[in-house]
């Protein structure tokens, strides 16, 4: 492991935030951040590079639909196209997914729509409104994969799923999802089991050769524990894929909401939003924390490994209480960090995460998108970054 250095360029601004609005002086918002640091491991064996950003404001319009609501993105290193598809749920436009023309150096970094891809049921029709939200994506060879946090709480429920699709939108298959992740129930104990409404299948990545797919919701299920508070951090499950057959599940540990970016102790909440899978042991994973008292996104990027000590917990049917060994993760990018680099300065709500094509220079290069929600003041936000 090599020693992050510590460059004041970036620490002054980011300090900066944290303290804006606090009567403190430089003193005190230097121990604030010194605090800050300690949280989080100085030893990390990887960092990001910064190379550009792309916005498009909310409203903006591609081939009669509207581009918004970006939740997952891979990168089709064949075509050298960005897919992305949208959790609309057929409330602006028909749910789908968007390929964007990638043009990405060491120095330069541009994105544009090509194409839209309009997605259908098994019978041949569009989705009807409010039964898909579709957060994730992945390749399956020429195929995708789409993974659907489902709407658990309604009159109707639709339970999380996960899809394959042709390139072209059509409907091949459901594949299979273990039984604890479907719609909640309760046990002779009155116990609920099963996911969380709007905290289900956020993440979905294949790995670089192909053979893997990770698929994890965004927060713990029922009978695994309470969600993440500034007080704990929650064990949320990792399903493995392989042939497209669930074969084993690994916990991974959230973070905790982080208190000193939080002012409002009473408030905020983080999940696993996505993963990059390199491959079948090795992932990156986004973290997105929202705090509704500041009004602020907090996103992190973790180095995840699967050892020979990680737990296989799919034959655990309640993580509450358990013994177990979650993922190795490590610290790579608190994103406020990049924050002076961008324009406008300012993160957004970002739940995608791909690795990229691979530089010039050989190293391979990482892009994240936000999911602007349709509001109007937000954006959709897309960031480039070289893995060092």
């Amino acid at each position: 492991m090599e020693f992050v250095e510590v460059n004041l360029n970036n620490i002054l601004p980011l300090m900066a935030s944290y303290s804006q609005g606090l009567n403190v002086t430089l003193i005190v918002r230097l121990f604030i951040y010194t605090i800050l640091l300690s949280s989080y491991s100085l030893y990390a064996s990887e960092s990001l590079r910064f190379i550009g950003d792309v916005n498009f404001a909310t409203g903006e319009k591609f081939q009669n639909t509207e581009i918004g609501g970006l939740s997952g993105i891979a990168y089709d290193a064949l075509t050298k196209k960005i897919l992305a598809v949208s959790d609309d749920k057929s409330l602006v436009n028909e749910t789908r997914f968007y390929e964007f023309d990638l043009s990405l150096t060491e120095k330069a970094f541009s994105i544009k729509p090509s194409k839209v891809v309009k997605l259908k049921t098994q019978d041949g029709t569009y989705f009807k409104k409010g039964v898909a939200d579709f957060e994730g994506i992945a390749f399956y060879g020429k195929d995708v994969l789409i993974s659907n946090e489902g709407a658990i709480n309604r009159a109707k429920p639709t339970p999380p799923e996960l899809y394959r699709f042709t390139r072209e939108g059509e409907f091949i298959e459901l594949l299979p999802i273990p039984e604890k992740f479907l719609l909640p129930k309760k046990d002779q104990t009155d116990k609920l089991y099963g996911s969380r409404d709007n905290k289900s299948f956020e993440s979905l990545s294949t790995s670089l050769d192909g053979k893997t797919t990770f698929m994890a919701s965004e927060e713990s299920l029922f009978q695994d524990g309470s969600i993440s508070t500034i007080s704990y951090s929650s064990r949320v499950r990792i399903i493995i894929y392989k042939d497209l057959k669930p074969v084993s599940e690994v916990a991974y540990e959230l973070e905790k909401v982080e208190a000193l970016k939080a002012v409002d102790l009473s408030s905020g909440e983080n999940g696993l939003v996505d993963i990059a899978a390199i491959d079948d042991k090795n992932f990156y994973t986004l973290e997105r924390s929202w705090l509704p008292f500041i009004n602020k996104n907090v996103i992190r990027i973790f180095k995840c490994k699967i050892t020979n000590k990680t737990t296989d917990v799919s034959k655990m049917d309640n993580l509450k209480g358990a013994t177990f060994t979650t993922v190795e993760k490590e610290l790579v990018a608190d994103l406020d960090v990049y924050l002076t680099k961008m324009n406008p300065a300012s993160l957004d709500n970002i739940e995608g995460i791909a690795l990229g094509p691979v530089l010039e220079n050989g190293k391979r290069s990482l892009i994240v998108v936000s999911d602007n929600n349709f509001g109007k003041g937000q954006r959709t936000l897309f960031i480039a970054f070289e893995i060092n």
